[in-house]
């Protein structure tokens, strides 16, 4: 009889809590992240500025204002879990973008350079960063935001006006 408790207890609602929780930490984690980003370039904008390379036929300026409104309000659309699935898609396609016109053009430059390999080892780390992100938003993209997010609390008022009792459990 114990045995059938202990397994109830650690099979069905533990798959329950912790996958909910954990895709709450991974689109907070995500999203504080990627936020820290935006202000740090919002703090440090005219630094930013003059050596932020154009894209797309938009100037500097103009490709910094996009990237900061991205990292910003998506990040925090993220963070609350509001329009979740949506809100992965822009900072994946940035991060991509970044991957490929900053990171790579960086790593295109050192290599050329005469370098040893511990010097190479610490110049493409920072390739790792634009993949972390795009690894984390693909999951959360994949996963969905969970129980404990806006979204839920949506869908839960949008499908059945009836459900609004388990807004009280929340």
């Amino acid at each position: 009889m114990k045995k059938r408790r202990l397994r109830k207890i650690f099979i069905a609602e533990a798959y329950r809590t912790y996958g909910n929780l954990s895709r709450f930490f991974i689109r907070v984690f995500a999203g504080i992240m990627f936020l820290q980003f935006g202000i740090r370039q919002v703090a440090n904008y005219d630094f930013f500025a003059q050596y932020f390379p154009s894209m797309f036929g938009m100037s500097s300026e103009t490709t910094l204002l996009c990237m900061i409104t991205i990292e910003l309000v998506f990040s925090i659309f993220l963070i609350f879990g509001f329009l979740t699935r949506l809100s992965t898609i822009p900072p994946m396609i940035s991060m991509i973008v970044a991957e490929y016109y900053i990171v790579a053009k960086d790593l295109m430059t050192v290599s050329a350079m005469p370098t040893n390999e511990v010097s190479l080892m610490f110049s493409l780390q920072l390739g790792y960063v634009p993949m972390l992100f795009v690894g984390m938003f693909v999951f959360i993209l994949l996963a969905g935001p969970g129980k404990v997010s806006v979204d839920y609390l949506l869908s839960l008022y949008f499908t059945n006006k009836s459900n609004l009792d388990e807004l009280k459990g929340v």
